[in-house]
């Protein structure tokens, strides 16, 4: 079990942390489920974009970062794949965000238009952070002069 306190110390989660070399036999013997992800692509692209504006320092772990704007990560996706229409990328953008914060991979306050990450963003092992340092690093940061209607 991982057990992680929010900053502010208002909500603690309580994480089953399986081994790093999990196959997914062991998980259904410990009544785990992996995770299933509907448009696996949109919804990788979309985490990515979220871990690049809320991880703020790289070397530290990225849990549980620091708070960004839904805009602010869609921003990075369009980027990423640009030519999107604006429609489009709120449609994707919003089912990966949905999909995400069910998983609890990311927390999205939709009120706020919030994004912060999750903590299954602290289940990752030690030995992956060099990885994601890298593809943060490679990743465009949200533009500043954003549009605020966007």
């Amino acid at each position: 079990m991982l057990r992680l306190v929010e900053r502010g110390g208002e909500r603690c989660w309580l994480l089953l942390r399986p081994p790093d070399d999990v196959t997914p036999a062991v998980l259904r013997e410990l009544r785990m489920q992996a995770v299933s992800v509907e448009h696996p692509n949109e919804t990788s692209r979309v985490l990515a974009a979220a871990l690049r504006c809320c991880w703020s320092d790289p070397q530290t772990s990225p849990w549980p970062g620091h708070p960004t704007t839904v805009r602010e990560v869609l921003d990075v996706v369009d980027q990423l794949i640009p030519g999107r229409g604006e429609e489009v990328l709120h449609r994707l953008g919003t089912g990966a965000l949905r999909r995400l914060h069910a998983s609890r991979w990311l927390d999205v306050d939709n009120e706020a238009q919030q994004v912060c990450l999750g903590p299954r963003v602290a289940t990752w092992p030690d030995q992956d952070l060099p990885a994601l340092r890298e593809l943060c690093r490679e990743l465009p940061s949200p533009r500043p002069d954003l549009e605020p209607d966007r």
